[in-house]
Formats: C-alpha cells, structure tokens, sequence
C-alpha cells in the first residue's frame, strides 16, 4: 500500500506541475539529459518545440543540439492566436535552426511570419501496406460514416448539419471520434459508445471516411488519409487548399467548406457508388506510393540532421589548410563606408596597403567631398560618393564591386594586421559553406575614449599584445562585427542580399542584420589570426539622441523581421537604457549619455503608442 500510495503522490504531483507548466515542458524537463546530449533535436509538433526550447532557456550555460521543429498547426492558429501569444513565438521559434512543413501553401505563408527563418517542405510520409478488405454488407445493412481527429481545424458542426440532408431510406451512423465535447442537433440522435473489453479499432465496421475541416493549409491529414485507404475506405475532405498538393478529385472527393448541403450530397454519391469508391481507393494508394522517397519525412528530416551535424562539427573544428595557390586565387575587395574622418581614413588606407595579400581594389563610399578631403583615386583605390547613412553607403559599395570573390568591410577607424587579409583568404578557401568572418579586435576604443593611430600601431608591434596562439584557427560566430567582416560575394548574388536601409545613418545593428541573413545559407566564422585594432574614434558619429533612439527601435524592428531574437532584442535594450540611465549621472566626457536616455525613452514612448520605427531619428 505505501508503494501504491507513494507512486498515487507522484502522478498527482506530476498533474500539478504539467498543469501549471505544461506537460510537455515537464517531460522535456525529465528527458533534459538525453535531449541536452543529442547530436540534433527533431521535434513533430509545436509544443514539443516550445517545451524544448524553453528547456534551452533554463539551461543557459550548457551547449544546445541544432533543432528542428515540424510545423503542424503554427499557420492554421496564428489568426486565432492573441498578440502576447504571437510575441512568444516569434521569440521562441527564432531560435530554431530549422522549420519543416509537410505541405508547400503552408510554408509559402509562414515565410511571411518568419523571413528570417530557415524553412524545409519534408513532403508526406512513407505508405504503409494494405490492411486486409473490409467485409461486403448487403444495401440495406446501415450506413456507417468516421469523421475523427482532434486538431481545432475540425468542423464538428457541418458533419451533423450534414445529417439532415441525407436520404431517409437508409439508415446513417455517423461517428465522431474525437477529444472535443460538441453539442448535438434536434434531428441527430446520440448513441453510447460500444462496450466490451476489445472495442473495434476506429476504422471497422465504417463506409466512408470525411474530414471536414475550417480553414487549414497544412497537409497532416494525409496521414489520416493514407489509413483509410489502406482500410479500403473513400475518403470525403474540405476543400482548404493543403491537399490538393498531394491529392487530386481522382483520390479523395472534395467539398466545399461549410457547406452540409455539399457534404450530404457527397456522403450519398459514394454510399450509391461502390464502383467508384474502389476507383477513388486505387487512385490514392497509387498516388500516396508515388510521392517521393527523397522527400518523405523520415528520410528528409535524416538528411537535414546530418547537414546539421556536419556544419556543427565544422564549426568546432579547425580550418583544413588551404593550398596557396586557392588562397591566393580568391579577389578580396575592401568596402569602406565614411563620415567626417578623413584623416584616419587616409591611415587606414595606408595600412591596407602594407598587407601581405593585397586587395584587388579598395572601394570608399563618403556622403560628401570634405569626407574624403586628401585621398586621391588610383587603379588600386576607388572613391564614391552615396547618400548619408552606413547602409546606404556599403550598399553602394556592393553595387560596385565587380568580380570580386570576397567583399571585406572594415570601418574607416580599423588598423588590420598586416596579414589580416591573407588569413581572410585562407579562411574561405579552406571551407566552401563558410559565407562569412568577423576577424579578432585586439583593441577596441568604442568601449572607452577611443584611440589613436599611433597607439594602434604601437599594439600591432608588440608580439605581447598582437598574438592568438592560443585560440583555436576558427570558431563559430553567431554575427558579424561591423568594423570588420567579409562575406562571400557568390552567396550575396545569389540571394540578392542587401544592407536594410530602414537602419538609417549610424544604422545600428545592420552587421546583426546582414550576417544573420547570410548565416542561413551557411556558417559565418571568426578567424582568431585575422587581428587588428579598432579606434573607436568619436568623429563623425551619430549624435546622442538618435543613437539612443535607435537603440530601442533598431533591436525591434529587427526582432518583428526576424534576423534577432526577441529575448535578444529586450537583454540589448534593457542593457543600454541601464546604463545610460546610471552614467547620465556621472557621463563621460566623449559620451552624450543624457542624450542617449532621452532618445531612449522617446523610443520607449513610441513602442507603447504602437508607431516605432527606425527611420524617426531623422527627424529628431
């Protein structure tokens, strides 16, 4: 009896907490060390997902297998579903590695929810073999109609709607299997469950098969439809669109939505047509054996996992070394995007021309002549004027720059190691899925007065300062840094991507922006050997208030586009307004901490009032 009474305890205990917290977080919580230790995570449906990762929210310190999330209700509910609930998924689901969705219409609509999600169309699974032929009845044994499942998408009211419409010769049974409770019309009747110690399975004893549904894009009904038909039964559906993907009228006969009328109609045509209700079964295991193999769920999640695998060892790994001969093929192109510092623009020139691999062309882009006062054009040194602005103007600089194989950004502030670009090229060469890098900052100046040109170079003389040896060759980097990163020219042709000109002037974040995007078609890397310094230089930047207003705004903007996670965006934005709240008492001479706050909280008004956007500050 304690036994009984300690395992009764257990399961109530259970009860609570998967009622306050959900079951299946409280089940992802039980299996956290088998989850936690996988090589990838596959999960079938949205909450298993949400559970896992709320399980990789807990365990902040501990390294988290790829995840690959299969999308079964996320587009039919997001209508329904609250803003608060909205707000949630957006933040969870972006951080998955992968969304996968069995039907195409659905995965087209959810790119609009999620552009800057990686998204794979797995296709059905695989046929099961036939179940053995359902015995004949005689015409006046009655009619035995299944409709079934528990999704909310099921349309309960039409299937008995549908009842009064059918014909009074022939008595009807319809089943509805399923969790929800409905109510029942005047014209049906109820009948009690069968009773017995073996209860049919849910396909016995049934004619037909109809699945009337609401609105739903998403194709998880083909499995429902795959079993009937291996039961020998023809299968009724909602026309919602999801299906007719897979399936045409020659399969499953299709009805209009909400429509008993329709519905009756159909239930009598095949109920008077056994000659067609056989073709109808025919056509669907035919057409169900067809699909794919390459593209079944199994096999499809299975190849996605050991791509997922793969890029997750490569980027644990160090670089295999290049041939010289590669590298030095690569064409790097240097972009550097100006503002009111033509002094230490004309350094960092000169520094790029002392490297040990030389670029094939250095492109500046200034909005204005006085930025660029000095510098004279020469075969190795382009100079380009472009609107205000460090999107506009590296933009510029992708429109121009030829047949280069690597475009190289660096701000006009950095001093690169002398052999910062040949460690660039032996980077991409060594690695064909690596599309971007972000190189080691000695120094960086933006976290204090800044520094000057002679101190910078002081640093990358002293072996004591300038040296990695420690740090493996390459590590996985979740970004870009904006002073310094390369990506791959072929990969930015061809997805077409561009720098977002809603990040106006300084353009806050638009490295997160443009790396995150570059990392769906594969890894973005920081080579430790690419080294150099950055000034930090406090000339030409933006002024207070609009950096602070962009501080709030740009992180939220970029969280409803989808390339930075929400909780992201909220730990970068309370950060900030933290600390310029706290230093605006005691501000630092080179920094407008109280123009920052003001901007910050101007920022924190338009979110509330519901019209923030990044394009404000210039008119701030």
């Amino acid at each position: 009896m304690a036994g009984q009474a300690g395992h009764e305890e257990e399961r109530f205990t259970g009860r609570l907490l998967g009622h306050v917290f959900g079951p299946d977080l409280i089940h992802a919580w039980q299996r956290r060390a088998d989850i936690l230790s996988a090589g990838v995570v596959w999960t079938h449906t949205e909450a298993q997902a949400l559970a896992v990762l709320q399980l990789y929210r807990l365990t902040p310190r501990t390294l988290h297998p790829p995840l690959i999330i299969q999308c079964d209700w996320l587009v039919g509910r997001w209508a329904s579903a609250s803003p608060w609930r909205r707000l949630v998924l957006r933040a969870l689901l972006s951080r998955a590695d992968m969304l996968t969705f069995g039907a195409a219409e659905d995965m087209k609509y959810a790119r609009a929810l999620f552009p800057g999600q990686r998204m794979e169309w797995v296709g059905p699974a695989l046929p099961r073999p036939a179940a053995p032929p359902p015995a004949p009845r005689g015409p006046d044994h009655p009619l035995h109609v299944l409709s079934l499942g528990h999704d909310p998408q099921r349309d309960w009211a039409t299937v008995l709607d549908a009842m009064e419409f059918l014909p009074r010769d022939r008595p009807c049974h319809v089943r509805a299997a399923t969790i929800w409770r409905m109510a029942v019309p005047p014209h049906a009747r109820p009948v009690s469950p069968l009773s017995g110690n073996t209860p049919p399975g849910p396909f016995d004893g049934v004619d037909i098969v109809v699945i009337s549904l609401t609105r739903k894009l998403h194709a998880t009904d083909i499995a429902m439809i795959e079993e009937a038909n291996r039961h020998g039964l023809p299968v009724i559906v909602t026309d919602t669109g999801g299906l007719r993907h897979y399936l045409d009228e020659n399969c499953v006969l299709y009805v209009p939505a909400r429509d008993p009328r329709a519905l009756a109609q159909a239930i009598t045509t095949l109920a008077n047509d056994a000659g067609r209700c056989a073709a109808m079964v025919r056509q669907a295991r035919a057409r169900i054996r067809s699909f794919p193999a390459g593209f079944t769920h199994t096999l499809r999640h299975v190849a996605l996992s050991r791509e997922l695998l793969g890029r997750e060892k490569a980027g644990q790994s160090t670089c295999a070394a290049p041939t010289p001969s590669c590298a030095n093929k690569l064409k790097i192109t240097v972009g550097i995007a100006t503002s009111g510092r033509p002094a230490i623009l004309a350094e960092t020139i000169a520094e790029l021309r002392r490297q040990s691999l030389a670029p094939q062309q250095i492109i500046v882009c200034a909005p204005t002549p006085a930025d660029v006062a000095g510098l004279v054009p020469a075969p190795d040194l382009r100079i380009m004027q472009g609107p205000r602005g460090l999107a506009h103007q590296r933009n510029v600089i992708l429109d121009h720059v030829g047949e280069a194989d690597i475009i190289m950004f660096f701000d006009d502030d950095f001093l690169p190691d002398r052999d910062y670009l040949a460690t660039c090229a032996d980077t991409f060469a060594c690695a064909p899925d690596i599309v971007g890098m972000t190189g080691y900052v000695l120094a960086d100046g933006a976290k204090g007065p800044g520094l000057t040109v002679a101190a910078a170079r002081r640093m990358l003389a002293d072996p004591r300062i300038n040296s990695t040896a420690t740090l493996p060759a390459l590590q996985p980097a979740w970004n870009g840094y904006g002073c310094n990163m390369a990506y791959r020219l072929a990969t930015v042709r061809e997805t077409g991507l561009r720098f977002d000109e809603r990040l106006p002037l300084y353009a806050w974040y638009e490295d997160i922006d443009f790396s995150r995007q570059m990392g769906r078609s594969g890894r973005i890397v920081r080579a430790n050997g690419a080294r150099g310094i950055h000034l930090g230089s406090k000339l030409g930047r933006t002024p207070g208030r609009r950096l602070g207003y962009s501080q709030v705004a740009n992180p939220l903007y970029l969280s409803r586009k989808g390339t930075f996670p929400l909780d992201h965006a909220l730990r970068s934005i309370g950060r900030n307004i933290a600390m310029n709240a706290l230093r605006s008492l005691w501000p630092e001479p080179y920094i407008d901490r109280r123009g920052r706050i003001t901007g910050n909280w101007l920022a924190l008004r338009d979110a509330l009032r519901g019209h923030i956007s990044p394009e404000k500050i210039l008119t701030l």
